[in-house]
């Protein structure tokens, strides 16, 4: 079990987290409650096989996620963090999974699914300073940098401020990585005699 969780395990599950999430965000970009009604309907009906596609390699990046995120240095706040961002994460996962179900409700949906959105950049925040609050001091500065711009872009992004919409989910990935290579760089501890 050590072997696959712990140590520079953690390096090889964030970086097969952040290829999923790379995958999962290049297929589609989704409407949001801006949209009209009509036009948030037609791109769910004109795209909903990718729709579908995009929701399940989401969820399925989950599982390198929580492998990650259980493979760093525990503490009294990783664990909730982590289990909040899964559960918003799944949240986001869903509603657009509904709405391909259920197109006659999708511009309610779709606010649900805005305000879902905004939830899962202030769990990517509250992970990333547990995450960190072992690790050195800039690895923790970079990593609120990245957590401020996660905040930032989920309370501007309900008034239509789209400036951060790109910026923060790749800081995020970027960041991943980051953690992930130092994680698979570090010596391996030396065996107990």
């Amino acid at each position: 079990m050590t072997r696959f969780l712990g140590g520079r395990a953690a390096g090889a599950w964030g970086i097969a987290f952040a290829v999923l999430l790379l995958v999962s965000a290049a297929m589609a970009s989704l409407p949001t409650a801006a949209d009209s009604e009509a036009a948030i309907t037609a791109f769910y009906r004109a795209h909903s096989g990718i729709v579908v596609l995009q929701q399940v390699v989401g969820a399925l990046a989950l599982v390198p996620f929580v492998a990650f995120g259980l493979s760093l240095a525990p503490n009294r706040w990783l664990r909730p963090a982590l289990f909040l961002f899964v559960a918003v994460e799944l949240i986001t996962n869903i509603v657009p999974l509904v709405i391909v179900a259920a197109p006659g409700a999708a511009h309610p949906l779709t606010l649900l699914e805005d305000v879902a959105d905004s939830a899962l950049f202030i769990s990517v925040a509250l992970f990333l300073v547990a995450a960190t609050l072992a690790e050195s001091m800039w690895l923790r500065a970079l990593a609120y940098v990245v957590a401020a711009a996660c905040v930032l872009r989920a309370l501007v992004s309900p008034f239509g401020v789209t400036a951060l919409d790109q910026v923060a989910p790749l800081a995020f990935l970027a960041f991943v990585l980051v953690f992930s290579i130092r994680l698979l760089a570090r010596p391996a501890p030396l065996p107990a005699t």
